[in-house]
C-alpha cells in the first residue's frame, strides 16, 4: 500500500508550496504525483474510491518512509475529518501552517482577483462572503466554495476543533508562518523529527513558490480557469489526469509574473481583526497554548 502516512491540510496561502518543494527532495519521503489533489474535500474525487486515489497519486511510492500529500483546504472542511479517519490508518500525522488570518485572507483575495473571478473590493468580499458559501453549499460547488473562502479558512480555533475531536493532539506538527519564513531550518528540522525521517540530508530550503503575480495574459487565464467546449476536447485527447495537471500548472506558472501588491491600510486591518477574527485567535491561542501578540492589532 502507498497510501498517505501524513497530510499537510493547511492553511492555503501560508507557504504549503514551498514546503511540498522542500520535502520532495527528501529520499525518504514520497509526495503525491501533484500537489492538491482535493481527494477527500471534493465528492466527484472522493466518490472515485481510496483504490483510484492510490493509483493516481501514489504509485510507486511503496517503499517511501513518509508518503504525503498537501491539500490545503483540508483544515477547513468539516467532512474531510471523518473521510480521513474512514480511510486513512489511525495514527495519521497533520502538518499545519498558520498565518496571521487577515494576512492569509488577503492573499487568498488576491490570487482569487488574479484569477479572473473576484470582483468586488476586499472588505466588501468579507461582507458577501457568509451569503456566497451558503449557496455553493446549496450549490455542492466546491471549488467555488473553496476559491471565496477568505475569512472562512482562517477560523483556525474552529477548524482545529474538528480535527481534535477524531485525533490524539501528538499527531499534528503546528507551524507559525511567521517561524517557517525566519527560522527555516529549525522549522524543517523539526517537521522531519516529526515525519521521523533522516535529519542529516541536504536540502535546499531556500524555496519562495507563489510570490505576489498578475497574469501576462488574462484571455490566457480565463481560458485555463472557466469551461468551454475547447477544454473539454482538451481534456478527451488528454486523459489522464497527472499529465492535464502538470500542463495546466506549467501554463500558469509561465503566464503569472511578479507583481507587488497593494498592503492593507492599518484601518482595513483593524477593522478585519475586530468584526471577524479575534474571537477565534484569543480562541486558537489559549487552544494551543502559544503567544499570538503579533497577530492582534
Amino acid at each position: 500500500m502507498s497510501l498517505p502516512n501524513f497530510l499537510c491540510i493547511g492553511s492555503p496561502k501560508s507557504a504549503t508550496t514551498s514546503l511540498f518543494e522542500i520535502l520532495k527532495q527528501h529520499p525518504e519521503i514520497g509526495l503525491s504525483s501533484f500537489k492538491e489533489p482535493h481527494f477527500f474535500d471534493t465528492d466527484t474525487n472522493w466518490h472515485n474510491g481510496s483504490d483510484w486515489y492510490e493509483k493516481s497519486y501514489f504509485s510507486g511510492l511503496e517503499s517511501k518512509k513518509a508518503i504525503g500529500e498537501f491539500t490545503p483546504s483540508y483544515l477547513g472542511s468539516e467532512i474531510c475529518v471523518s473521510r480521513i479517519k474512514e480511510t486513512l490508518a489511525s495514527d495519521i500525522k497533520f502538518i499545519i501552517l498558520l498565518r496571521n488570518p487577515i494576512d492569509r485572507a488577503y492573499s487568498h483575495y488576491l490570487h482569487t482577483k488574479r484569477d479572473e473571478y473576484e470582483k468586488l473590493p476586499f472588505l466588501d468580499s468579507l461582507e458577501k462572503e457568509e451569503d456566497r458559501l451558503k449557496k455553493y453549499i446549496s450549490d455542492k460547488d466546491d471549488i467555488s466554495f473553496t476559491r471565496f473562502c477568505y475569512k472562512y479558512s482562517g477560523m483556525y480555533a474552529l477548524h482545529l476543533e474538528n480535527y481534535l475531536s477524531k485525533f490524539d493532539e501528538n499527531q499534528f506538527c503546528i507551524v507559525l508562518f511567521d517561524d517557517f519564513v525566519n527560522k527555516r531550518e529549525e522549522v524543517i528540522k523539526r517537521i522531519l523529527t516529526f515525519l521521523d525521517v533522516d535529519l542529516n540530508v541536504s536540502l535546499n530550503i531556500d524555496v519562495k513558490i507563489n510570490p505576489a503575480s498578475r497574469a501576462r495574459s488574462i484571455r490566457l487565464k480565463k481560458f485555463m480557469t472557466q469551461k468551454s467546449f475547447l477544454r473539454n476536447i482538451v481534456k478527451f485527447m488528454i486523459p489522464s489526469l497527472e499529465f492535464r495537471q502538470r500542463i495546466k500548472n506549467k501554463i500558469h506558472g509561465k503566464n503569472n509574473k511578479a507583481s507587488n501588491k497593494d498592503s492593507l491600510t492599518q484601518t482595513e486591518r483593524d477593522f478585519c481583526y475586530h468584526n471577524y477574527f479575534k474571537d477565534d485567535i484569543n480562541k486558537l491561542e489559549k487552544m494551543l497554548d502559544i503567544n499570538l501578540k503579533k497577530w492582534k492589532l
